[in-house]
């Protein structure tokens, strides 16, 4: 499977998530996409990418670290979490068309693009 079909599997468990407004561990994401939880970054990345690229409200706000309950230093793209998660779970996701593989390769490819010159 490759990193855009894993972001697509991650953006539909946290659209789940944000429609009954919960938080899920790393842990437990890596368990529902069948993926090691040292291997989450990658698709995590893609998907936090698409929501900035988007105007979205980041929706990786919603997996935290089991034991503080908070996102993993990192992968905080917001500067008030609590703020962060609330305009999440407002957010009518599923009112939107649904990236797919392809749209999370394509922002990835525009973020890592290098200026020449």
């Amino acid at each position: 499977m490759t990193w855009g079909e894993r972001a697509v599997q991650v953006w539909q468990v946290l659209l789940s998530a944000a429609d009954q407004r919960q938080t899920l561990t790393y842990g437990r994401l890596a368990e529902r996409i069948g993926l090691g939880p040292n291997l989450l970054a990658q698709p995590l990345g893609m998907v936090a990418r698409y929501c900035v690229m988007r105007r979205l409200p980041p929706l990786t706000v919603l997996v935290v670290q089991a034991d503080v309950g908070r996102p993993a230093e990192g992968f905080t793209w917001a500067s008030d979490i609590d703020f962060a998660r609330e305009a999440v779970y407002r957010q009518e996701w599923y009112a939107l068309k649904p990236p797919s593989a392809n749209d999370f390769t394509l922002i990835e490819q525009m973020s890592t693009d290098q200026p020449v010159g």
